[in-house]
């Protein structure tokens, strides 16, 4: 069981992440009990060497604790610090060019959680999701986002159109994200603000039309072959890594 502090993530090159990048942020690992395959042998390895607490379970548990049967025979349980009361204020404070990525009703786990792998990638300081009507930060995020969760700030709130407003007010540059936009994303040029946001929408409806109606611009990613649309995750690393260049 674990308290409203911390949570649980899993899956072999999450937690190695994880342990390489901030080891202070682990409570307890668990693992499969049972012969171990060679990844989980040299992650039981890194784990006894880095000092952390290790427990072995039964399967079935490990199942039961992560919500899923595609653990990997591994579970961490970690300090619950991205998400919890996280003052936008002091981050535009304390952050005088911002890198931001907004998430609009990303449904998908997976795709939410290879955005934020993206975004952590990329160079973000911050993603800014919608509550509702999307996927919440579980432990399928966790895994999708290969350790990508435990290295940025993540602010789930459902007054998206309030934060642009308090962004627009602190010269960020807004950049939002549709398929019919004129805009050719490589287009997109260094401006004279002090931060920038791209908003991605999820890949059925986009956008909220709201949203866009706040955007200093919006752009497109051409489609040249027979397909409708890019995948979310892989439009947002695109988007993400061109304005990463201009910066």
């Amino acid at each position: 069981m674990t308290d409203n502090k911390s949570r649980i993530v899993y899956g072999v090159h999450t937690i190695s992440n994880i342990i390489e990048s901030d080891k202070s942020k682990v409570k307890k690992i668990f693992f499969r009990k049972g012969e171990l395959n060679k990844n989980l042998t040299n992650l039981h390895k890194k784990a006894l060497s880095a000092g952390l607490y290790i427990e072995e379970v039964e399967t079935d548990q490990l199942t039961l604790l992560c919500e899923s049967k595609r653990h990997q025979g591994i579970a961490c349980e970690i300090i619950d610090s991205n998400l919890s009361a996280f003052n936008l204020d002091n981050f535009l404070n304390l952050n005088n060019n911002p890198f931001i990525l907004m998430l609009d009703q990303i449904k998908d786990p997976n795709n939410l959680g290879a955005c934020i792998r993206s975004a952590n990638a990329a160079g973000c300081d911050l993603v800014i999701k919608r509550k509702s009507n999307s996927s919440p930060i579980s432990p399928a995020v966790h895994k999708a986002s290969c350790g990508g969760t435990t290295g940025i700030s993540i602010y789930e709130t459902n007054d998206l159109n309030g934060i642009i407003k308090k962004l627009r007010s602190n010269n960020i540059y807004i950049i939002g994200t549709d398929h019919k936009a004129q805009a050719n994303y490589s287009e997109l040029k260094q401006t004279n603000q002090t931060g920038v946001c791209i908003i991605m929408g999820s890949e059925d409806v986009g956008m909220s039309r709201s949203l866009k109606t706040k955007c200093d611009i919006m752009c497109s990613i051409p489609i040249k072959g027979t397909v409708d649309c890019l995948n979310i995750s892989v439009a947002c690393g695109i988007m993400l890594y061109e304005v990463a260049k201009n910066r």
